[in-house]
């Protein structure tokens, strides 16, 4: 690790110009740790963009600087791309244009996602499995790099892990995830904001939006919980697909279950299926990966296009 690290630090170094890539739907991690390596390095002041297919969620926008990201960007601009998070080139939401990079310019890519289609495009491959977020590696970098943190970096880097383990709830917090936090909280993070925001704000939409998929949850005798929603059910509670952030997590809290699953039918018609998991005999990735998606061990994902699927979502929804 020490070794790709100062790799990794080489290449920032020597690039004036740097595009951060979230992966599309960001969720708490990719946003917060892609900001704190985009102070760092305004900071030293390189010209830094980050950009997103789709928006910044309401619930993420408490986080400073959320205003940078944005949705489009010309690769012929940088010097270096960063993939944080992204785990897959479609993740990324622009899998056409990230395939003239390894040609054009180099790629790092730092995650802790299951190998994939990235690692074969990015100069370097900065990623670690074991860890609970995005946000431990980028702590690591900044450590190595001899970043000051300041309350700032601190809170992004609570915001990453408070977001991907579900409150410290998760069985992927480690020993090393509570000495990270520890660390935050001494250089001032803001546990209290982060944790408000993140988990005690719930919109009126958002509340009736929960209601309705509670109503339609139902638990099978093998462990699986599932329930949906659709765009008719976003539209009757005045709400957007960013209000169903965290229902997945809550409908895994059903008593012996033993896989969670949410499908939410977006804006431009795509479902997006959310899977999570507290069973170590359960590992939703390998279903994720069978769609095309990805993700860990107890938490992944995949979407769906499928028109007959979604007409039937729709017309139950009604």
């Amino acid at each position: 690790m020490e070794r790709t690290l100062r790799r990794v630090q080489k290449l920032l170094d020597t690039s004036e110009r740097v595009l951060i890539l979230l992966h599309q739907y960001p969720d708490g991690d990719t946003i917060a740790s892609s900001l704190a390596l985009a102070v760092y390095l305004k900071r030293a002041q390189k010209q830094v963009d980050l950009a997103v297919k789709g928006e910044v969620p309401e619930i993420f926008r408490f986080l400073p600087h959320t205003g940078w990201i944005k949705s489009d960007f010309l690769l012929g601009d940088y010097d270096l791309i960063v993939a944080v998070d992204c785990g897959d080139a479609n993740r990324t939401g622009y899998p056409h244009r990230l395939g003239q990079v390894g040609r054009s310019r180099p790629l790092i890519n730092i995650d802790h996602h299951y190998h994939n289609n990235l690692h074969k495009i990015a100069r370097v491959n900065l990623v670690d499995e074991s860890v609970s977020a995005a946000a431990e590696i980028i702590w690591r970098l900044l450590l190595h790099m001899e970043a000051k943190i300041d309350s700032l970096l601190a809170t992004y880097i609570l915001a990453g892990i408070y977001y991907d383990t579900g409150g410290f709830q998760h069985s992927n917090v480690t020993a090393k995830t509570l000495q990270i936090a520890a660390e935050c909280l001494r250089l001032g993070g803001r546990i209290g904001l982060v944790s408000s925001r993140i988990s005690a704000t719930k919109s009126p939409a958002a509340l009736k939006l929960w209601g309705r998929a509670l109503k339609k949850m139902r638990v099978k005798p093998d462990g699986v919980v599932m329930t949906y929603l659709t765009r008719v059910d976003l539209q009757k509670c005045h709400a957007c697909a960013d209000d169903a952030a965290g229902l997945v997590n809550l409908i895994c809290a059903v008593p012996n279950s033993r896989l969670a699953i949410l499908f939410l039918q977006m804006p431009d018609g795509k479902i997006k299926v959310s899977l999570r998991t507290e069973s170590d005999g359960v590992d939703v990735s390998k279903l994720a990966r069978l769609f095309g998606g990805g993700g860990h061990k107890k938490a992944a994902g995949f979407s769906l296009e499928d028109a007959e699927d979604i007409a039937l979502l729709n017309r139950r929804g009604k």
